[in-house]
């Protein structure tokens, strides 16, 4: 083989022969090429040989040992009979030396981060540590919000569940759906001034929030954060350590994993101990990097400030007039969605009319999953109103909470359709009867809104 050649020598025809040098290396750079050219490694060998082992066509193994022969890498010795050359085989081997380097490289390279992230763990388990004294639990539901304000709110004395939460904030009354693609971020994408309504409904239960943001997708990029960000980061994960450290609280913040809320219940070093939706898909509940967030939108979160004294009375038809607000849409949408009754025919003309290879199987499994969970919330927490107060609106109630179960029974065959995961067929057929199933929702939406309106209308001020 050839001595090497220094770096002066090589750029030199590297720079004067450019066209040569990659003429050389294209004509090598075929699979098919490669395969001929590790056969005839072992010596001499016949064109039918060649073609048993390659599997290529007479006409195509002639056009790739032309081209091979051309370039002076194979050489043909006799009839039908072909080996490497000198320069072939110095290719070949040059070739192998380097992709082997760079393989052994790269596992190099990925242990080497593999043990920096333990080492980073073992460090950040030697380091400070705090969990919040009190048991936090995420209460499993697909609507994230009421998850962890639930789980939050039960950690701070609040006798209280996913229905409550998603009853008196008015979220679970709210179907949003993505114009021309059925996207899941349809339950979460909702504006700023949607999402206090839903803070001050959730107050109701007897605790005031503190909404804190840094505005602005994060990251803004896909992939890594920049430094700017995670010194934004920085800043949050400082402020929830602050109130785990003074206030023994547990923070709902958003983004953990993946653009969901979960509870952030203590730290261990640079990492955040959570509790979030990972348990409903079978996760491990692993530490989250302070920085290594996903936030669409902006980057927040909710801390717990004080008690409040609650008016149940006045508490329940407010959460009543709210629920009416977000089912008919009354509120600010983002551009691109579509609220209310209508969403189900969005989202059902989407089903159907949009191309196969353009449709979000995790969108539907996951927006069905989610307005499936909110039918029933609606459904449950109508009937404890009705029950909490037995007069002339408790029988329009109860009919409001019929049409939201009747929802709930058609979303379980849409369920059924499409079961959660992130990535499924969407056969035509199957479409059709998902699309079916929404429009048969919608009529008992609109029917559980004139239901709620009138129980509105008999509700007495005690």
């Amino acid at each position: 083989m050839s001595k090497r050649i220094d770096d002066k020598q090589l750029q030199d025809i590297l720079f004067e022969s450019p066209e040569g040098v990659a003429a050389l290396l294209r004509s090598a750079a075929h699979p098919a090429r490669i395969q001929i050219l590790a056969l005839l490694l072992r010596g001499e060998n016949a064109f039918s040989r060649l073609m048993e082992h390659t599997g290529l066509s007479k006409t195509a193994l002639a056009n790739h040992l032309t081209q091979l022969v051309d370039k002076g890498l194979v050489q043909r010795v006799a009839r039908g009979e072909y080996c490497l050359t000198v320069d072939g085989k110095e290719l070949v081997n040059a070739a192998v030396a380097t992709y082997k380097d760079s393989v052994l490289r790269e596992a190099e390279r990925l242990e080497q981060l593999s043990r920096r992230y333990t080492e980073g763990l073992m460090e950040a388990k030697s380091l400070s540590k705090k969990v919040v004294s009190k048991r936090i639990e995420y209460q499993p539901c697909w609507l994230s919000y009421t998850g962890a304000v639930a789980g939050s709110l039960r950690a701070l004395g609040v006798d209280c569940d996913t229905v409550d939460v998603g009853g008196y904030s008015g979220y679970a009354f709210i179907i949003n759906v993505s114009k021309g693609v059925t996207c899941p971020s349809g339950p979460t994408a909702l504006p700023l001034p949607t999402w206090r309504q839903i803070h001050r409904g959730t107050e109701s239960l007897g605790w005031t929030m503190e909404h804190f943001e840094y505005p602005g997708s994060y990251p803004a990029k896909e992939g890594k954060p920049s430094p700017q960000e995670i010194e934004k980061a920085r800043g949050m994960f400082e402020r929830i350590k602050r109130e785990i450290d003074e206030r023994d609280r547990p923070v709902v913040l958003w983004g953990l994993a993946i653009p969901e809320y979960g509870i952030v219940k203590g730290y261990e070093g640079d990492f955040y101990i959570t509790s979030t939706y990972r348990s409903l898909i079978n996760q491990p509940e692993d530490p989250i990097l302070f920085y290594d967030l996903r936030a669409p939108g902006c980057m927040e979160a909710f801390f717990f400030r004080e008690r409040v004294k609650r008016n149940p009375v006045e508490d329940d038809r407010e959460a009543l007039k709210r629920a009416v607000h977000f089912a008919s849409a009354k509120t600010p949408i983002l551009d691109n969605y579509v609220a209310g009754p209508a969403a189900l025919d969005e989202w059902a003309n989407v089903l159907v009319n949009l191309p196969e290879e353009k449709q979000n199987y995790h969108g539907n499994s996951y927006v069905g999953a989610c307005v499936g969970e909110g039918r029933y919330m609606c459904s449950e927490f109508l009937k404890r109103l009705s029950r909490k107060h037995p007069g002339k609106q408790a029988k329009h109630l109860q009919e409001a909470a019929a049409c939201y179960e009747k929802g709930l029974e058609l979303m379980k065959e849409f369920k059924q359709i499409f079961p959660f995961k992130f990535k499924g067929e969407m056969k035509l057929k199957d479409r059709k009867k998902g699309a079916d199933i929404l429009r048969k929702v919608k009529p008992l939406e609109e029917e559980a809104i004139v239901h709620m309106k009138k129980a509105l209308e008999e509700w007495k001020t005690l």
